[in-house]
This record gives structure tokens, C-alpha cells and sequence, in this order.
């Protein structure tokens, strides 16, 4: 978005931009750009503008103008585009949203001391905890999505706003940003409490939902098997490595490689789903 023009603006710039006839395809427009061609990089640029408002909006509740969202993300879009190899048989939307939502994330992080989260998310957040808990008891597993929006009467997108503001929790760097609207609640209230446990028991919690089941399910039988017995993904018991190499008759060293490769798997499979 240029430098003082309204958002109603930028809209009109984005729908006219839109309208026009492509003449050249993405890889052709990358390959111009990549060896200096300024006109088929700015294509380049215009052609994807698209992309970069439903994310700006989706973290507009962090207290941060949706003009300056738009800008950071227009950032991250150059950046993808300067990034993008197109041989590597991605498409360019699905790299450019991840880079897109990392620089709108940063621009949130740098000004976590001024994030104030509604009085209603915060609620919700309680509600959420005190539940997964007992869900997660009463199964003996992590609950999916589907089993919290059920037990919370809530809809799958309210619980995947409750995700991202946990998520974001955790990468702010002040533990004494405040996150509810009379400034008395700071995040280390929420990071430290004992009731939660710790931090990573957090972020499991709330990253495994039905998503990460079915990128599980895309891992081999082995693969899967060796994430579920190391981090008690589908009960509570953890094994060393040397526990899973008896099981499953291999050495601690085969299955620590394996471990690493099944993590780099889910960790691509994530990113492709857009959940992290």
C-alpha cells in the first residue's frame, strides 16, 4: 500500500491491477525477475497483491492499523518473490503466503507491548484450557479440534483464533505485555502458570488438532510410530530412544535418524497446510 492512501484505495489499486490481462506466466515472470528485469518483478508484485489483505485482516485484532499490516505484508511478498524458486515444484500463492505471514508476524511481535487482547478471547482462552484438560484425562490423548469445539460450543474458526493467540503468547519477547484490556493480565500470568504445566506442554496442545492428525497420517507406519511412543502423542508415555530401538528391533542411532526425518516431514507438511 503506498505511503498515505486509504485502505477503500488500495482496494481499487489491487481490483484494477486484477483486471488486467497477464501476459506472461509466473515462472516466466520470475525468471525475467531474477536477472534484473524491474518491470516483470513489479508484475510480479501486482499480480499477487491479492494475498496479502485476508491475512493483514486476520491479525488486525492484535491492535495494529491494517494499513501497516498490509504494508509489512507487501514486504513479505517482495521477499518471496526475490526467495522463489519455481523448480522446486511449489506453487508461488502457497510459498508467498508463508512469507507474507512471517513478516506480518513480526511486525505483531515487535509491538507486542501495545497488544491489549478482548476481554471475550480471553475468556475463551480460559474455558479452552480448563476443558482440553479434561478432555485430554479423560481420553488419555491430546482432544482435536472437533472434540473442543463440540465441549466449548464454539466454531472451528473461534478455536483456531484461540490457537494463533496462544501461539503469538509465545513469541512475544516482553513477558510483562499485558494481554487484556484493563492492563492488570501480562502474558507471564499465562506462560508461567502451574496448572498449564509449561510452555511446550502449551504449544502441543493447541498445535496437535485435527490438521496435524492427518499430516501424522501422511508419515509411514514406522515414522509414526516412533513421534507417537517419543512425545506420547497418542497417550501419555514417553520412550527414549533406546526404548524405541527394542521395540521396533533397530539401533538408538537408526532411530534418532528417523525421528529427525518424520519431524522435518511434519514440519513441511505443517507449512504446506498453513499451520505454522
Amino acid at each position: 500500500m503506498k505511503a498515505g492512501s486509504s485502505t477503500g484505495q488500495y482496494f481499487k489499486e489491487v481490483g484494477d491491477l486484477s483486471a488486467k490481462v497477464q501476459k506472461f506466466s509466473t515462472k516466466e515472470l520470475w525468471e525475467k525477475a531474477r536477472k534484473g528485469n524491474r518491470n516483470a518483478e513489479k508484475e510480479l508484485i501486482e499480480n499477487n497483491l491479492r494475498l496479502v489483505f485476508p491475512i493483514a485482516k486476520k491479525y488486525q485484532r492484535y491492535g495494529i492499523e491494517l494499513s501497516d499490516l498490509i504494508e509489512e505484508g507487501n514486504i513479505g511478498l517482495i521477499h518471496a518473490i526475490k526467495k522463489f524458486n519455481p523448480r522446486r515444484n511449489t506453487k508461488f500463492s502457497t510459498y508467498a503466503v508463508y512469507w507474507i505471514k512471517q513478516f506480518i508476524r513480526r511486525a505483531v511481535e515487535e509491538n507486542s507491548k501495545d497488544i491489549r487482547i478482548p476481554t471475550y478471547i480471553w475468556e475463551n482462552l480460559r474455558k479452552w484450557i480448563k476443558n482440553w484438560e479434561s478432555l485430554h484425562s479423560k481420553f488419555g490423548r491430546y482432544p482435536t479440534i472437533s472434540e473442543m469445539t463440540q465441549k466449548l460450543n464454539l466454531s472451528t474458526k473461534q478455536v483456531r483464533n484461540l490457537i494463533e493467540t496462544v501461539e503469538m503468547f509465545q513469541s512475544i519477547k516482553s513477558l510483562e505485555a499485558p494481554i487484556d484490556e484493563d492492563g492488570e493480565l501480562f502474558v507471564k500470568d499465562v506462560i508461567t502458570d502451574k496448572s498449564l504445566k509449561t510452555p511446550d506442554s502449551i504449544i502441543t496442545s493447541f498445535k496437535l488438532h485435527d490438521d496435524m492428525l492427518k499430516a501424522l497420517n501422511k508419515l509411514n507406519n514406522r515414522e509414526r510410530a516412533i513421534l507417537n511412543m517419543r512425545y506420547g502423542l497418542m497417550d501419555r508415555q514417553r520412550f527414549t530412544l533406546e526404548e524405541i530401538g527394542k521395540k521396533l528391533k533397530i539401533s538408538k542411532e537408526r532411530v534418532r535418524q528417523l525421528e529427525k526425518r518424520a519431524l522435518y516431514q511434519l514440519k513441511w507438511l505443517a507449512q504446506k497446510m498453513h499451520l505454522v
